[in-house]
């Protein structure tokens, strides 16, 4: 983890960057209280497409400021301790109207998927709007297919494959455990199958009440 405590941005850059409220890529944290909670949203922007943590503002925007300097140590239990692989991130210091304002900068993993060791085990998170998600087998399936540099380009379909794409246009979409069924493989190789489909742009995914669900593209 790297800290600098002297460089600044302007007190009106700051406070553009807050203006834009929580995103994708931007979270608020009023305080921390639990570096397995920062561990979760720094998953999140590693398995995404890194994100800026700025801690000391609350969920509306207001600038709080930092209570406890001791909480830097959180942090970076968060990136070190709780995280598997460990996440290198750049932790910035900024003065806002006489508060402190810490900015925590998290890019993009190259070793996807970044994971938080939870009560139940290991647990990837992704970023969807301003929320962080827990991701399933097959998303993370599609990043390790990625880190491989896994052909991009589709080959001709299999059997089983055509057979899933034929059920998924009948019935609009298809849950992982049926289309093993319709494939009539193991989980295991379904959940690759259809990570290759995903990045083949051949089908999609979304998040539904907790529920993967996969359809035509």
């Amino acid at each position: 983890m790297r800290k600098d405590f002297d460089q600044n941005i302007s007190s009106h850059d700051l406070k553009e960057l807050i203006r834009e409220g929580e995103h994708e890529n931007q979270d608020f944290k009023f305080k921390i209280n639990s570096s397995r909670k920062i561990a979760r949203t720094l998953s999140s922007f590693s398995n995404t497409t890194g994100g800026r943590l700025l801690v000391g503002v609350r969920d509306n925007g207001l600038i709080a400021g930092v209570k406890d300097e001791d909480d830097i140590y959180m942090i970076e239990s968060a990136a070190e301790v709780w995280m598997k692989p460990n996440v290198e991130i750049q932790v910035f210091s900024h003065a806002i109207d006489g508060k402190l304002v810490w900015e925590v900068v998290v890019p993009e993993g190259k070793n996807k998927p970044y994971m938080v060791e939870e009560e139940t085990g290991h647990v990837a998170y992704y970023r969807d709007e301003d929320q962080n998600f827990a991701a399933n087998a097959v998303l993370k399936e599609i990043w390790k297919q990625e880190a491989r540099n896994e052909s991009n380009h589709p080959v001709p379909f299999s059997d089983r494959e055509k057979r899933l794409i034929q059920y998924i246009k009948d019935y609009d979409e298809v849950t992982v455990s049926k289309a093993a069924k319709v494939m009539g493989l193991p989980r295991n190789k379904t959940i690759s199958t259809l990570a290759r489909l995903v990045r083949w742009e051949v089908i999609r995914w979304r998040n539904e009440k907790s529920q993967f669900l996969y359809t035509l593209d």
